[in-house]
């Protein structure tokens, strides 16, 4: 097995055009003074120049426009991020190793970002089709008390993001940079009561927003494999 110098680059940032993001969501209940009854009003005006009656239904879908509008407003603050801050990387680490099925030489370069061990390297060789780049999604710090059956549950990560490469697969397309969403599956956050599912559903937004900060490097990391190739 052999390594490559690694050696350190800064990359330039890339300059974003004039572009702005803004949403108003206002939900309030008040009496109608002429019949007593309460009333649900709606306005998407920040200046609350269209605030009307409303159903419940306009008010979820009300929530869901404002929603998407901050995951839009999110990705604008991530792509600033990206095009005002130079991003020192290392040289991705390259290697050969022994097909363990043909005997033939595997050589190929780790994924940007790769955090893997690559207990591989030690042996010398590796099924072409099992070799794998992984850059683990570290930052994720959202964990719920997730069971099975009768298990009650115990707090641990929850929808991790990692980002996989296989670089010597067979299939060209395992070798391009994706995502791998860690879900369980049957296991359930039970019991839980309106306080209880509204803290759930505040730590999903939370990942949510986490996972497009992970989307992004996917698409960063893509974006490099497929330019290395060209």
């Amino acid at each position: 097995m052999s390594n490559s110098p690694t050696p350190v680059t800064a990359m330039a940032p890339s300059p974003l055009p004039d572009q702005s993001v803004e949403t108003t969501f206002h939900v309030e209940v008040m009496t109608d003074p002429d019949t007593g009854q309460p009333m649900l009003l709606l306005s998407r005006d920040a200046s609350l120049g269209d605030l009307q009656v409303a159903t419940t239904d306009q008010a979820i879908t009300g929530a869901a426009m404002a929603h998407a509008a901050i995951g839009n407003a999110l990705q604008l603050a991530l792509d600033y991020q990206a095009s005002t801050q130079q991003r020192r990387t290392e040289q991705p680490r390259t290697w050969t190793i022994a097909d363990s099925l043909t005997g033939m030489p595997l050589k190929g370069t780790c994924m940007s970002g790769c955090s893997g061990f690559h207990v591989e390297w030690g042996s010398g060789q590796a099924d072409a089709k099992d070799f794998s780049c992984t850059q683990y999604d570290q930052a994720n710090t959202t964990e719920l008390p997730i069971g099975c059956g009768g298990d009650s549950g115990k707090d641990g990560p929850t929808l991790s993001v990692e980002i996989k490469s296989y670089p010597v697969h067979p299939d060209e397309a395992m070798r391009i940079p994706h995502a791998a969403v860690e879900v369980t599956e049957d296991h359930y956050i039970e019991d839980l009561d309106p306080n209880g599912l509204a803290a759930v559903i505040d730590k999903l937004e939370q990942r949510v927003a986490a996972m497009r900060v992970r989307h992004a490097e996917l698409v960063r990391i893509r974006n490099e494999y497929l330019g290395r190739q060209a």
